[in-house]
């Protein structure tokens, strides 16, 4: 952050001191530190004011943790044969769904698959439990890199790798990309290539892991993962999941959340954002399925609710809501897994 971006948080940390020493913070939990920190992004311009090219790049900042001298820190981008694996898996299950998706997530227009890899600096050996980390973020920000302070406790607490990659992020990309860059990242753990650097993971001793978005994903993965027929891993760990993209939940509109959470309520969140060349493809894109949708009359997971709305999430049309590997909230199917992955 510059000298002249931290001036304009003065008002908003002097305010926030003040309350917590006099009112007490939103939440008995919460030190200064991290109220500071929730009230500095509620006061930043992340969510709304800025163009969402620089929010995705910003966002990395606000939550960036120095690395302890003890851990290792290793940069990869996976070959491509990760994704095109993952997308052939991914036309089979979600076949009967594709005219409510933008067919450009077949198509990464990006520099591939980055993700890193931590550990401690003595826990290199190829038999180490692994933890396939997804980061948060609202499927529009985050990284690898904004995930640290989560994936740091992973290594230090669970003597454990971790593996965190870079998923596609919306919206450049729609669903099912993200997706399709997780199941990759999970192949790529146990199926590595003679490149990779390591031997294959054996999936029992792997544990999916995420909060927010990445909670999400988390849950599709898995589902994938069952309905395409692959090895499960040996479970799951999810860090308040954001699996109700419809935002019916009574919490989504209670005023009382608001104090304590940053993410922005209501409904209207597409047209805050200002204009940009992401967002200004987005609109074009998202006009085009529209017409698509329409032309072919789906009824495959509709419901008259979601058509009664203007579209309101980055991640997928209105349309593709119910799909459960998409949101998992009331999905009974999550409860059959044979795993600890429940």
């Amino acid at each position: 952050m510059s000298f002249f971006s931290f001036l304009g948080f003065i008002p908003t940390i002097s305010s926030t001191v003040f309350k917590h020493y006099t009112e007490g913070p939103p939440k008995k939990s919460w030190d200064l530190k991290f109220h500071l920190t929730i009230a500095m992004i509620k006061g930043s311009d992340l969510f709304s004011k800025i163009p969402i090219e620089q929010a995705q790049e910003q966002f990395d900042k606000y939550n960036m943790v120095k690395t302890p001298p003890n851990i290792t820190i290793k940069d990869v981008i996976l070959d491509e044969e990760y994704r095109q694996k993952s997308q052939t898996y991914l036309e089979k299950i979600l076949k009967q769904y594709d005219d409510v998706f933008d067919e450009r997530w077949k198509d990464p227009n990006d520099k591939g698959l980055h993700g890193e890899w931590m550990y401690i600096n003595e826990k290199t050996s190829e038999t180490d439990n692994v933890v396939l980390y997804l980061h948060g973020g609202g499927f529009y920000v985050g990284s690898s890199k904004s995930a640290r302070s989560i994936t740091q406790k992973f290594v230090e607490l669970t003597d454990s790798r971790v593996f965190a990659p870079n998923y596609r992020l919306s919206p450049q990309s729609q669903f099912p990309a993200a997706l399709c860059d997780c199941i990759a990242a999970y192949v790529y753990l146990i199926n590595p290539g003679q490149n990779a650097g390591f031997e294959s993971i054996i999936p029992k001793r792997i544990i999916l892991a995420g909060e927010s978005a990445g909670g999400n994903l988390v849950f599709a993965t898995l589902l994938s993962l069952r309905d395409a027929g692959l090895p499960l891993p040996a479970g799951a760990i999810v860090l308040s999941p954001k699996v109700d993209l419809t935002q019916s939940m009574p919490s989504r509109w209670n005023s009382e959340i608001d104090k304590v959470d940053y993410i922005p309520s209501g409904m209207d969140f597409l047209t805050k954002l200002p204009s940009s060349p992401a967002m200004d493809e987005y609109f074009v894109n998202a006009k085009a399925l529209a017409d698509k949708i329409a032309l072919k009359n789906t009824t495959i997971v509709s419901h008259p609710s979601f058509t009664e709305v203007p579209r309101f999430q980055l991640y997928c049309a209105n349309e593709a809501l119910a799909i459960p590997y998409v949101r998992q909230v009331y999905q009974s199917r999550i409860k059959k897994f044979n795993s600890n992955c429940t």
